[in-house]
C-alpha cells in the first residue's frame, strides 16, 4: 500500500522533533506557518496564539523543548492520517522534566493544514490540566528547594 506523501511528512516531522533537527523542521514548514497552541497556554502567558512564521515555530519546537523537557524524548505515533490538504496525528510523548528529571508522559492530538507538501498550520490539543499541573508542581518543588537552602556568609566587616 502506498503511503500518502503528507502521512510521510508527519512521520518525518515527529522524527525531526525527537531529534531537535532544525534543518529538517524548517524544510517541513511554510515560511508563514502558524502554530495554534492550546488556549490555556496563551491564558497562562506561555505563548501567543497563533505563533506565526516557520522560523518561530521551529524555534519553539527546538529551543522551548530543551527548556521544559529532558534531553531524551520519544514521540510515538498512535494514529496518523492525511490527504492533500489536511492531516491529523494522535501521539504520545514520553520524556522527563528538565529541572528534576521526573518522568513526564502525555498524549497529544495535532491537526494540520498543508500547502504544497509543507505544513502551513498546526492546531495542538493535549491534557493541559495534567501538563500545567506537572510544570507547576515542578516549579513549586524548585522554589521549596531554593528556600530550604542555607546561605552561609563569611563576610569580613
Amino acid at each position: 500500500m502506498t503511503v500518502h506523501p503528507n502521512v510521510q511528512l508527519l512521520r518525518d516531522f515527529f522524527v525531526a522533533m525527537q531529534r531537535l533537527d532544525k534543518e529538517a523542521l524548517a524544510a517541513q514548514f511554510t515560511i508563514d506557518a502558524r502554530w495554534w497552541a492550546p488556549i490555556s497556554a496563551e491564558q497562562r502567558g506561555l505563548i501567543s496564539r497563533p505563533l506565526e512564521g516557520g522560523a518561530a515555530v521551529v524555534e519553539l519546537l527546538t529551543t522551548l523543548m530543551t527548556q521544559i523537557y529532558g534531553p531524551e524524548r520519544t514521540w510515538t505515533i498512535q494514529h496518523v492520517t492525511a490527504d492533500d490538504e489536511t492531516g491529523a496525528a494522535h501521539v504520545e510523548l514520553v520524556t522527563t522534566l528538565a529541572g528534576s528529571g521526573r518522568p513526564y508522559r502525555n498524549t497529544y492530538a495535532f491537526f494540520y493544514q498543508f500547502v504544497n507538501g509543507q505544513i502551513a498550520d498546526v492546531w495542538e490539543f493535549t491534557d493541559t490540566e495534567y501538563s500545567h499541573g506537572q510544570f507547576e508542581e515542578e516549579a513549586a518543588r524548585q522554589a521549596s528547594s531554593d528556600s530550604n537552602s542555607t546561605v552561609v556568609s563569611t563576610g569580613a566587616h
